[in-house]
């Protein structure tokens, strides 16, 4: 099993702790504890929502200068930050693999499919992962009354009961 070594993918990705980054949102709870998370630790601005099909942003907003949250944008020049399972077969990568280069996605770090890894997958959301960033360089701290929140996202408690070792493992 990979690990992620925080240190490299800040490296290979230091947007990630940019301040006053504009951002567009995945407009569910792991999208908006995000934004409300990257607004409060690097003061980032939330410009719209996409929900991969309706984009709705600020006038005037340039895309391609947005960083995407919950959400994995399949664009070389787009930067996103999502959780979810993207590939099928990694021993078969489509041609144009690389247009995830600017995406931040733990199923892709440790190389994860549906057809190989789907019981492996990253079980947790976004929102988790980037606290797992940000804390590398940030000290962060969060009222109590928010770990409820923070374990319903994206269904992390159910897998947390469901897949503990899968859970330990990320």
């Amino acid at each position: 099993m990979k690990t992620i070594n925080y240190s490299l993918l800040i490296k290979q990705h230091p947007w990630i702790l940019h301040k006053n980054q504009n951002c567009i949102l995945s407009p569910d709870a792991d999208g908006l504890l995000c934004g409300l998370f990257m607004s409060k630790y690097l003061d980032w601005n939330i410009k719209g929502f996409y929900d991969s099909k309706v984009l709705l942003k600020e006038e005037g907003v340039d895309t391609k200068k947005c960083i995407f949250l919950d959400m994995e944008i399949f664009r070389k020049e787009i930067r996103s930050v999502g959780q979810h399972l993207l590939l099928f077969n990694k021993n078969n990568h489509p041609e144009d693999w690389d247009n995830f280069e600017n995406c931040i996605s733990p199923n892709n770090i440790r190389n994860y499919d549906f057809k190989n890894n789907f019981q492996l997958k990253y079980p947790l959301g976004t929102i988790h992962i980037l606290l797992s960033i940000i804390s590398q360089k940030h000290k962060v701290r969060f009222k109590k009354d928010i770990i409820p929140i923070l374990l319903y996202v994206d269904g992390t408690f159910k897998n947390l009961f469901n897949y503990p070792e899968n859970c330990l493992s990320w």
